[in-house]
């Protein structure tokens, strides 16, 4: 495998993983409540997850994924129902930005599930990847080297994406600083947390 075929494939990967979707909108809205770690850790668990899919489409598995679609129906609404529960939160709460941020390694913990949770709430992500990979890549050629720089490429575009739109989001945040922004910014994400669990949760 050279490497302009992955930076083909890291450039189709990224105009997918940069199109606004229950993903980025989850990675917005944590940073901007929670504090630009657990963003972060959102990021994280959306790229593992993302991993997870590309090794079952890579692996030919597609049919045993929808044999067990009721597993990843069940992840999906964990994930609605987390990211619905904590966007009611912060509709509640009158916590600043810092304080939120400073949850400690739960926190992190959580918004790295609650990140896994969205990426594998999404079985058709596995179709998305086992259509567009034998547009790029050599499937019939593949050994371990090119399966383990597949992934790395999968990873790397995710955590890139999701990390830029976390970095954003925290920047813009430090903006405001008065109760009264915060107030209203702890709303916006509410809003934003609630509305991006009802997405996951109806999307067939």
């Amino acid at each position: 495998m050279t490497i302009s075929i992955i930076i083909a494939y890291m450039l189709a990967l990224f105009v997918a993983a940069v199109t606004p979707g229950p993903a980025m909108f989850a990675v917005i809205s944590t940073s901007i409540s929670r504090g630009l770690g657990p963003a972060l850790a959102c990021g994280l668990g959306i790229a593992l997850s993302d991993m997870v899919l590309v090794s079952v489409a890579l692996a030919g598995l597609t049919v045993v994924a929808k044999t067990f679609g009721w597993l990843f129906l069940g992840i999906k609404y964990a994930g609605a129902a987390y990211l619905i529960f904590l966007g009611y939160r912060m509709w509640r709460a009158a916590a600043t930005i810092e304080a939120e941020a400073a949850t400690g390694g739960r926190g992190w913990i959580r918004s790295l599930a609650l990140g896994a949770a969205i990426g594998l709430g999404n079985p058709k992500a596995i179709l998305f990847h086992a259509s567009l990979m034998p547009l790029i890549l050599d499937l019939d050629s593949l050994d371990r080297f090119g399966i383990t720089a597949v992934l790395v490429a999968v990873f790397t575009v995710n955590v890139v994406t999701m990390g830029g739109y976390a970095l954003l989001s925290a920047a813009s945040s430090r903006w405001f600083r008065t109760t009264r922004a915060v107030r209203a910014l702890n709303r916006v994400a509410g809003s934003a947390m609630i509305g991006t669990g009802l997405v996951i949760a109806a999307r067939s």
